[in-house]
């Protein structure tokens, strides 16, 4: 699959347009829903909502998003937040990097 087909890349700074990860996971379900799960979040970016999903309780999160500057901003937020039960893979969601991995909540926010 070529670059052109998998979307166009937002800048991973656009989160601070959205609403925080806990409200809006919140919506769904929150803690209740993602506690003890191992999460997929489609379209990371920044990582936003897989760090949410980790805060809350998910046993694991994995984040997919195709734009390796995002990945990188992700992985330094998790760095930072001492998460270790949070990884990132370069890939879309045309073509998930997740082989036949199994997954029991997938997440995706401002993904088109």
């Amino acid at each position: 699959m070529s670059p052109a087909s998998v979307g166009r890349c937002v800048p991973s700074s656009s989160s601070a347009n959205r609403p925080p990860a806990a409200r809006e996971l919140a919506a769904y379900g929150g803690r209740r829903l993602l506690r003890g799960k191992r999460v997929l979040d489609l379209g990371t970016g920044d990582g936003r909502l897989a760090l949410g999903a980790a805060e809350l309780g998910a046993r694991e999160v994995v984040g997919i998003d195709p734009d390796p500057a995002a990945l990188r901003d992700a992985r330094a937020k998790v760095r930072t937040a001492g998460l270790t039960n949070v990884l990132f893979r370069l890939g879309s969601a045309q073509e998930l990097p997740v082989a036949a991995e199994k997954f029991d909540l997938a997440i995706l926010s401002w993904v088109l």
